[in-house]
Parts: C-alpha cells; structure tokens; sequence
C-alpha cells in the first residue's frame, strides 16, 4: 500500500482547507469582524504549514496508486476535514467541547444541516465559514462519486458515467483535482447566479450568500434561526427551491447542459430518468401536503415539497410538510436525490433500477422459461450488475439497524433514535426538527455520546456504506 502517497494527498487536503479558511478570514475582515478574521487567519496559516510539510516530507512517493489506497483515502478524508474544520468552532466560542464541534462540523462538511447551535447566537464569520465548509463538502460528495466510488464500481452499475469522467486504472488521484476543478465550477458557477437572483429579489447580501451555498450543496443549514418567510421573500424562495432542486440532480447531465450552450438542451434534464423521479416524489409529496395541511398553505407545500425531496430541508413556514405523518417525511429523505449529485440517500436511480429488476423477475416466474434481460435507458444491463445494488441495500440496512441500535444503547428512545438514524444516515438533519417526536427532541439535547454516533452515521452516509463495508474483507487488502 502506498501510505506515502495516502499521507501526500492528505497534505494537499490540509493546504485546501487552509486556504478555504483563509478567504473565509478575509470575507471576515471586510464584514470588520476583525478579532474572529485574525483568529481563522491564524489557524489557516497553521494547517497550510502543516500541509505544506506533508506535501514536502512526500513528494519523492509513486505515481500510481490501488483501489485500497483510493478507498483508505476517501475514508481519512472523510474524518481528517472535519477535524481540521471544528478548530473555528472551537476558537471562536460556539462550542464547549470538541465533541460538539466535531458534531457540527461533520454536519456542515456532509451538508447534513443537522446543528445544536442557534444561528442568530452565532457570529458572521462562524455563519459563513459552515456555509462554505457546505459548499466544499458538496463538491467533494460528487468529485469523490465520479472519481473513486464510481470507478470502482461502488456508485451502482456505472450507468451515469460520462464521457467526462471516463478514467484509467491507477490515475485515481491525478483526475481528483482536474473533476473537483470542473465540479466545483459547475457548483460555483450555480452558486453564483443563485446568489444574484435572491440578492435582486430583496434577499441581504450575507444572507443570499449563505443560503445559495447551502442551497447547491442540499446542506440546509441557515443564517438565522426560524422559518425562512421571516427573512426570504415568496420569490426567493422560489429561486432557492429552484437551485435546491439542481443540486438533487445529477451533475454530469448539468454539465453537458451547460457545456452545450443551448437553451434548448435544458430538455436534457427533464428527461433524465432520476430527474424525472425527482419530479413524480416532488408530486405525491405535494399531494399528501395538500391533504393533510390544507390548500390555504399551498405555497408553503410546494416550496417545501421542494427542499425536502432535495434533501436539503429548508422550513420556510411554521405550518408546512411537518403536518405530515413522520413515515411519508422518513421514507422520502431515505430515497434521497440522483447520484452524482450533493443530495443524500439511497439515490433515485437504485429505486428504478430494483423495480426495473423486480419487474423482470415476475415476468420470468410466470415464464420461467423464457430469456427476459433487464433494460434500461436502451442497455442490456447482466443480473451480476444487480448485486452491488442489493450489497448496497443490505448495508444501508445493516448501518441503518446498527444505528438505531448505538442511538438507543447511548440514551435514546426507539422513535427517537430511529428518526435520529434517518436523518444522519440520510444526510438530512432538517428531518429532526420536521418529524419533532413526542419527546421534542432537537439536536441541542443531544449527549457527546449521542453526538458521536449521530456524526459517525452522517459519516458513512457520504463514503457510501460498500466503502465501509469492503474495508470489513480481507480478500480486498490482498489484491
């Protein structure tokens, strides 16, 4: 195992981090919020010296690298920038232990939007550095599920490559800077004109910041505590429900669309078989919003329909989706978004692919004779192509039950650790307050223990659970 290169692309990870909080220092300084910008400012240049070490100490390391390598660096990964994220909150005075800073920077990094803080207590310069932690996270999500999960076959049957993201084995790391450039232009780009619509449309300028990052990465985490009809706008809203819809949908179509540059193209996403299973969830979820909130709150349905089918979660109302029976709003955060995308969940396209695959076999027992092979999207796609989806299912599962079962061993009820469990594992911690079990319990009543495994389980929502799980083989290691 090349560990020397592990640990060379872990340095590289830490000068990112430093120069993200270095911009996040200097956003800081021009809101004169001058004694939090000094104090990310430091931190900033400590990480890049300890970076920059790293990359020095290993610069002599090997080209290429195995798939155990990829893997054992998306898990690092994974757990070192949240670490290194929580020191702001620490420095700056939001959380009393590390535990919680550990907790709330895990959040924002897996735009779960899960926090034990209040917004409104909270500084500017703290408010916009978890914003930008969500934006990075959101990109990572889908850099690191085009460029290792997928070429490992971990991301499902690898039909949403594109001829973009086409990669050889053993270059695994050289393409995770070239696809996060583009991804991350992709997302900034989206950021971007969110930003200047909800800023046109009567929207503060730190808040419209704020929110498109939270917005294009389905984080859900908001610059101030309440309902976002106290400070956003119907048309703001809207916009923001629009963005959180982009952010669901799967990126390399939005790249073709954009790299194309023809309006007309736009059908592309309209068309796309997960995009168009975000519409028809969108649909019943409004439906039962009508019926059980009542059509005097339409808009507020609609819009939430919206943030919530996008994982993001946004409460724009004090009577909204929360009227509905907690296993519609559980079920719906579980399926989650397309893949290659920021959202969270299962994803769309295993759903379609298991009914795809379901449908067949009920042909094939009425006629078991018959040679019936499944496809999709004009593909022949092999029963052996269906078995990392159903090893997918089984770990989702198994996490899902372990979960529940750490959450109930570390304090918690059985309806609350189950909906605790959900909302971690589905990267949706809006689902909480939402669901709001009988006890009311919210995330600022969480334990350190609870914390811990809250965080783990948003954790291994985003390495995707065969991540996790293949480190449990040996015959992995071997190879």
């Amino acid at each position: 195992m090349a560990i020397t290169r592990i640990i060379l692309w872990l340095g590289n990870t830490c000068v990112l981090c430093a120069v993200l909080m270095a911009l996040t220092a200097f956003s800081a300084f021009i809101m004169l919020e001058f004694t939090p910008a000094a104090q990310l400012a430091a931190i900033a240049a400590a990480v890049g010296v300890v970076g920059v070490l790293l990359i020095a100490t290993t610069h002599n390391t090997p080209a290429r690298e195995t798939n155990a390598d990829a893997l054992l660096f998306l898990l690092l990964f994974w757990m070192i920038v949240p670490a290194i994220a929580a020191i702001p909150y620490l420095a700056l005075g939001s959380s009393d232990s590390i535990t919680s800073a550990y907790f709330e920077a895990v959040s924002a990094f897996t735009t779960t939007g899960a926090s034990a803080l209040e917004a409104d207590s909270l500084s500017k310069t703290l408010l916009l550095w978890r914003a930008v932690l969500q934006g990075f996270g959101g990109v990572c999500v889908a850099t690191f599920a085009v460029v290792i999960l997928a070429a490992l076959n971990l991301a499902g049957t690898g039909v949403h490559r594109s001829m973009l993201f086409t990669l050889k084995k053993g270059e695994l790391f050289g393409r995770l800077i070239g696809i996060g450039r583009v991804i991350a232009g992709i997302y900034l780009f989206l950021a971007s004109v969110c930003f200047i619509m909800l800023v046109i449309t009567g929207t503060s300028t730190f808040e419209a910041l704020t929110l498109s990052l939270s917005a294009i990465s389905s984080g859900g985490l908001t610059p101030k505590s309440g309902a976002l009809a106290a400070y956003v706008g119907p048309v703001s809203a809207t916009i923001l429900g629009v963005f959180c819809l982009l952010a669901a949908m799967n990126v390399a179509i939005i790249w073709d669309v954009l790299r194309l540059r023809r309006f007309r193209n736009i059908i592309l996403l309209l068309r796309n078989y997960e995009h168009r299973g975000l519409f028809v969830i969108t649909s019943v979820l409004l439906l039962f919003g009508i019926i059980y909130v009542g059509p005097s709150h339409a808009f507020t349905v609609i819009i939430e329909s919206v943030y919530f089918v996008s994982t993001t979660g946004f409460d724009y109302n004090v009577i909204g989706l929360e009227m509905l029976p907690p296993v519609i709003l559980i079920a719906v955060a579980l399926i989650g978004g397309s893949a290659l995308s920021t959202a969270g969940g299962v994803k769309i396209i295993r759903i379609l692919l298991l009914f795809r695959h379901l449908g067949t076999d009920m042909s094939r027992l009425t006629h078991p004779s018959r040679v019936v092979p499944v496809s999709f999207k004009g593909q022949h796609i092999p029963d052996r192509a269906f078995l990392s989806i159903w090893m997918y299912f089984f770990g989702y599962t198994l996490f899902f039950a372990f979960g529940i079962l750490m959450l109930g061993a570390a304090g918690l009820g059985f309806e609350d650790a189950v909906v605790t469990g959900a909302a971690s594992l589905s990267n949706m911690g809006p689902l909480l307050p939402a669901v709001l079990p009988e006890s009311g319990l919210v995330y600022a009543d969480f334990t350190k223990l609870q914390m811990l495994v809250s965080a783990l389980l948003m954790l291994i929502g985003r390495v995707e659970v065969l991540a996790v799980l293949i480190l449990f083989t040996p015959s992995f290691w071997r190879r």
